[in-house]
């Protein structure tokens, strides 16, 4: 409902070329193209962070556009579709969370409405057994080196809240792919047999 009066009262603009009716346009979708890395940890994007993309996931971020992860959300179901299609078990959705103050202070957790959209549109199940210990320095702020350094350690999940089952980490940028893999290795430690991460853009 809320969305949906946003969108009356501001007409949604494409955040990759400004073109009005949509949050992202179907041009800018068809110039994104599905990008992945296998090690150490599977990392699934839809396109490369760069051009459109990079543009509509800064707004999702940092200019207070959550009807954004809807769109944005699509494009990383449907890589998780193709997955599943090729023979991929998925059991859960789980989303890679902020901090909850830069939650409160952004207003949402962008990861957790992308994995929202991705669940809904797969129809699989989501579960938010990960909780972030500290805030940390923001991950664009920092070089390669020190992002690992910055994330280690720093979710904590509930005991045996994924025992058994192949997850799925929702994201919305990797870099390093640091992040993804301390959320993974708790998601290891609450009892996940598989971990994949699948996100909206990989940087290159």
């Amino acid at each position: 409902m809320i969305d949906a009066l946003r969108d009356v009262v501001l007409a949604p603009r494409c955040a990759g070329c400004g073109e009005p009716g949509a949050w992202f346009c179907i041009t800018c979708r068809d110039l994104c193209e599905p990008v992945s890395r296998v090690r150490p940890l599977g990392i699934y994007g839809a396109g490369v962070h760069a051009g459109p993309l990079r543009d509509a996931i800064h707004r999702l971020k940092y200019r207070a556009e959550p009807g954004l992860a809807e769109e944005l959300g699509a494009l990383v179901a449907l890589e998780l579709a193709r997955n599943l299609a090729a023979g991929a078990v998925i059991d859960v959705v789980v989303p890679v969370p902020l901090h909850r103050s830069r939650a409160a202070s952004r207003g949402y957790d962008q990861a957790a409405l992308l994995a929202r959209a991705v669940a809904l549109r797969d129809g699989l199940p989501i579960r938010s057994p990960l909780r972030r210990l500290r805030q940390g320095t923001p991950q664009v702020e920092l070089d390669r080196t020190a992002r690992a350094a910055n994330v280690r350690g720093a979710f904590v999940v509930e005991a045996a809240a994924l025992r058994g089952l192949s997850v799925a980490l929702v994201d919305d940028v990797v870099t390093t792919g640091a992040t993804l893999a301390d959320a993974a290795a708790a998601a290891r430690a609450a009892g996940a047999r598989v971990v994949n991460g699948y996100v909206v853009a990989i940087d290159e």
